[in-house]
């Protein structure tokens, strides 16, 4: 089993047309933030801590379970060749938990994605889009 999930669709439902402020991802104009905050909404209604950021490369959903798991959720919009605006977005998931260097030394370790998050997303997903597929990459 692997470690991480990841998830591709298409949907009209979120931006990735129109002019992007060029103060979000250090200048890069990335689509994605509506899909973020999205997401963001769809785990905070499920009872979990969430939240979104922009990065330089795109957008991350940042979440918590309990004290210990972290997860987070990051979203590309896939242009094709052309690098036309495209409809296709990709999720990328990974989770971390509490770990131990030699025994003793605290630190934070990636285990597989908990059901429960999969859940949230999977059923966000299915409600806004189609085409919906293992991504790969």
């Amino acid at each position: 089993m692997s470690l991480r999930y990841a998830i591709k669709f298409k949907s009209e439902q979120f931006d990735f047309q129109s002019e992007l402020p060029e103060e979000y991802n250090a200048g890069n104009r990335f689509y994605g933030k509506d899909l973020a905050e999205y997401l963001t909404n769809s785990f905070l209604a499920s009872g979990l801590v969430a939240d979104f950021l922009d990065e330089d490369w795109g957008w991350l959903v940042l979440g918590l379970i309990g004290e210990d798991l972290h997860f987070d959720v990051a979203i590309y919009n896939l242009l094709d060749d052309s690098e036309q605006p495209s409809n296709e977005w990709g999720l990328w998931v990974h989770a971390y938990g509490k770990g131990k260097i030699l025994g003793f030394i605290p630190k934070r370790v990636e285990i597989a994605v908990p059901q429960f998050v999969v859940d949230v997303i999977n059923m966000a997903i299915k409600s806004v889009a189609y085409d919906i597929g293992d991504w790969d990459d």
